[in-house]
């Protein structure tokens, strides 16, 4: 028989002896491909207007399309048992004996269990997408562009699976018992998202500057890391196609290159491996002993610093470093003894290797070391002005603007002002920028939480830190470097201190930092709104717009707007609100775009004016006859807590009209203060006004100004 004859004989065999893998593929995958579209495609045609897209477009761009990345789970675990089983031979003399007797090289040995492997993963699996395009046409939900999904969708997940097949056949390659090679095939698989997430959590922990912007997702996209299986994957189906159409996944086809680059790696690294394995390795714990100490390292030393990162938790304070060390000493000891008795099988061997022990004890408390002392300067780095492109900047808890995208079938996507900030917002030629920045990474003033119901025992110095910290804020800074890097920060600025405040002025003052500070001014933004929201301190109303008159309104808005100064977000109170809303309905739901409240200042002069000719007059007051009673309750002040309160004991109900005008004259609709009420100082927070109308018995509520509050309440 000739080489080649035996090459395709031992495929056909593997095929017999591990009959059971193919038929519990076909099974699960039945499960989940024909089953969950089959019963998607009932509800689909029973209640057509319960979701926002069709059979069609559902079967191309989401069965086919978004549904790969949970199916590539069912890969994923598919791809562990094929590798483990299919190699789980090299683990026993007696076979490894018998097949080595063969008349045929090794080389051909590893491939054809390889392609073994393969096919009997590819064939069930594509049978099964066959038959979910059949079931699909048979309903009138197929078309052409769903050809391409449907063979992309077959191409994504078989690379995803020979990526996971491979580090599970590396894995019992370089182990020599099932146990470490379930391990070793976890290990192997995600190591670098292990490491990316202990690098987040170890940062979030000890670096006081350290901040993460978009979806947790990022905490792992770091292209540093993502040189095991799982986070490429994890890349490829986290970071969809940008140029796809809003609410359809598509495939970051631009990192599916790297995929196949390290699905080809992955196979040769097995090849190469399975080549060099000594047949003798079968039965011991780790086929190649040098590596036994270097396997030892890469996992005590980073498990030692979650298990401390999961007792630090633990503490009611956070914060606590003695229970971290605890939890550090505890896990590393532990872990040191347990590894030992794994890969030698036996209690006695749980105190050999004392210099390995200590070395790794080393490297432990090196790395504790270098984050607990801030040792290569991450919260006082800042980029050189030579390195750096244009620089992004959220002053927190000023103007926090969300935008709301996309609301269908009851789910709506937010994004918040930092990210949005961070994203798209470009300052350039702004020296106070870099200024602010550098000031506050040199003060590296940090934020503490001051309780005064925790217990704590409430020194003159406590309370002391607590008054000092009043006048902290959090401010973010997204530097854009030149290489394309972009590295956020986020720094305490003391705004009691003059020179802090005038830089901070100067920032907002900036027409960059007011053109990316909120998506109404944004070409990316869908500003074609047709529901304009008024509120004025005392009315509200909706506006249906014409796209001449909306066209009309943003130019006019955006022109003052772009005009608004620090100093009067700090001293002037809003004349009144407007929300801009993009609706369209599309069978029972709606869509919207929107910006959150947009504040109408005084000096808004021409805006006020447009809005009352479209029909609605922010100046216009409440006339005591349109009350029908004002409730003011009073505060509840606690000078041992330094703690001021409202207390529902202390209402009182006004109907009388002269107070009621006097209330009328003084107080400050709520929402007029939520933007700015960290920087602005025009209300009183000691009273709430819940004010109610004759007509329609509406509620609102209200602050009195500061210093402008009636005789007749205090």
């Amino acid at each position: 028989m000739t080489s080649k004859n035996l090459f395709f004989k031992l495929i056909k065999q593997d095929f017999k002896r591990r009959i059971w893998y193919p038929i519990l593929a076909f099974i699960t995958y039945f499960l989940f491909l024909e089953v969950i579209l089959l019963l998607k495609l009932e509800r689909l045609i029973r209640f057509p207007k319960a979701y926002s897209y069709d059979a069609i477009t559902y079967v191309k761009d989401y069965f086919f399309g978004e549904n790969a990345a949970k199916i590539a789970i069912i890969v994923c675990i598919s791809a562990f048992l094929c590798g483990i089983s299919n190699y789980a031979y090299l683990h026993s003399k007696i076979q490894i004996d018998t097949y080595h007797s063969l008349p045929v090289s090794r080389t051909q040995l590893f491939w054809s269990k390889y392609l073994t492997g393969i096919l009997q993963f590819l064939l069930p699996f594509v049978i099964h997408v066959f038959i979910c395009a059949g079931l699909a046409a048979g309903r009138d939900a197929f078309c052409t562009e769903t050809v391409f999904s449907m063979l992309s969708y077959i191409g994504i997940l078989l690379i995803v699976f020979i990526l996971a097949y491979s580090a599970a056949v590396i894995a019992v390659e370089l182990t020599g018992n099932i146990i470490i090679s379930i391990l070793g095939t976890v290990v192997l698989f995600s190591y670098s998202m292990i490491i990316a997430v202990l690098m987040h959590l170890l940062s979030e922990r000890f670096y006081d500057t350290y901040i993460v912007y978009g979806s947790q997702e990022n905490i792992v996209n770091d292209k540093v890391w993502c040189f095991s299986p799982l986070s490429m994957i994890w890349q490829l189906f986290c970071n969809p196609d940008p140029s796809a159409a809003e609410g359809v996944f598509r495939y970051n086809t631009s990192y599916l290159w790297i995929l196949i680059i390290g699905a080809v790696f992955y196979s040769l690294a097995a090849y190469f491996i399975y080549l060099k394995r000594a047949s003798e390795s079968a039965g011991k714990s780790i086929a190649f002993g040098a590596l036994e100490p270097v396997i030892k390292t890469i996992c005590v030393i980073p498990a030692s610093l979650f298990v401390a990162i999961f007792f630090g938790e633990l503490s009611t304070n956070s914060n606590n470093e003695k229970w971290f060390l605890f939890g550090l000493v505890f896990g590393f000891t532990l872990l040191c003894i347990l590894l030992e008795i794994i890969f030698r099988m036996d209690l006695r061997g749980a105190f050999m290797h004392k210099k390995q022990f200590l070395f790794n004890a080393a490297c432990t408390a090196l790395i504790f070391t270098v984050f607990r002392n801030d040792v290569l300067g991450y919260d006082t780095y800042v980029p050189a002005d030579t390195q750096l492109h244009s620089c992004a900047v959220s002053i927190s808890y000023l103007f926090p603007l969300s935008q709301r995208i996309g609301y269908s079938n009851g789910d709506s996507t937010y994004l918040s002002a930092s990210e949005y900030r961070m994203k798209n917002m470009e300052i350039q030629g702004n020296p106070s920028v870099m200024e602010l920045a550098r000031k506050a990474a040199k003060e590296g003033l940090t934020y503490q939480k001051f309780d005064y119901y925790d217990g704590i025992e409430e020194t003159p110095e406590y309370i002391e830190a607590a008054e000092r910290q009043s006048s902290y804020r959090t401010i973010s800074f997204g530097y854009k470097l030149l290489n394309g890097k972009i590295l956020y920060r986020e720094y305490i600025i003391d705004i009691a201190k003059e020179d802090t405040l005038e830089l901070l002025a100067e920032i907002f003052d900036d027409y960059d930092y007011k053109l990316g500070a909120t998506p109404l001014f944004q070409d990316g933004w869908n500003t074609s709104f047709n529901i304009l929201k008024c509120e004025s301190n005392y009315k509200e109303k909706e506006l249906a717009l014409t796209p001449e008159k909306q066209a009309k309104l943003l130019e006019t808005y955006q022109k003052e707007y772009m005009k608004l100064t620090f100093d009067t977000v700090m001293n002037t109170i809003p004349t009144g609100l407007i929300t801009f809303e993009s609706r369209t309905k599309q069978n029972t739901y709606y869509y919207e775009n929107y910006t959150d409240e947009m504040f109408v200042y005084p000096q808004f002069t021409e805006t006020i004016a447009l809005i009352k000719e479209y029909g609605f007059d922010m100046e216009e007051k409440l006339t005591p006859d349109e009350i029908e009673y004002i409730t003011v309750i009073g505060p509840h002040i606690d000078s041992q807590k330094m703690d001021v309160s409202v207390d529902e004991s202390q209402k009182t109900k006004y109907t009388d009209k002269e107070q009621i005008q006097q209330i009328l004259d003084n107080i400050i609709n709520d929402d007029f203060f939520w933007q700015t009420a960290q920087y602005a100082n025009y209300y009183d927070k000691k009273y709430t006004i819940n004010v109610r109308t004759a007509e329609d018995g509406s509620s609102f509520q209200y602050k009195f100004i500061k210093d402008q509050i009636p005789d007749f309440i205090r």
